[in-house]
């Protein structure tokens, strides 16, 4: 039910909008407490059906399922982190950028990766001093929680 108030010629009307049938032209309209039955003029019915779900074949992996228009959005670098300190993600999120490239030295506390995560910037910043020996984001990626970001040996 949706209200509404509305001033025509300098009357005040509350309207109440109520039961909107998609399969009829006609609504449930309340107007200052008196009830309306209101054909919808030059409305046009719909036949509402319902979806049909189909198992899918029992070869199928829906890991290997994927939309052929979409692209998939970057995500981290399928490389396996090497030896040393790891940077995890601590949240998920979205890499707006990086701060770092692979041979940087850096100190504690600085800042490595800038995170978008629930419509907030997050820094994600260096525990401790070092060289960075892999960086394993790209701007645009889309991490998870635990991901690794960046090595620093």
């Amino acid at each position: 039910m949706k209200d509404y108030s509305l001033k025509i010629n300098g009357h005040n009307y509350n309207v109440q909008i109520d039961n909107v049938n998609e399969t009829s032209t006609v609504a449930h309209v309340v107007v200052n407490g008196v009830d309306y039955e209101v054909e919808i003029e030059g409305a046009k019915t719909t036949t509402v059906s319902k979806p049909q779900v189909a198992p899918a074949p029992k070869s199928a992996n829906s890991a290997m399922i994927t939309p052929s228009s979409a692209t998939p959005s970057p995500r981290i670098a399928a490389a396996a982190p090497s030896s040393g300190y790891s940077v995890k993600c601590p949240l998920p999120g979205t890499v707006l950028s990086v701060k770092v490239a692979a041979g940087d030295t850096i100190a504690a506390g600085q800042t490595l990766v800038v995170l978008e995560a629930m419509k907030m910037e997050n820094n994600i910043d260096a525990d401790r001093g070092g060289v960075v020996k892999q960086v394993l984001v790209q701007q645009g990626a889309t991490v998870m929680e635990g991901d690794v970001l960046i090595v620093i040996e």
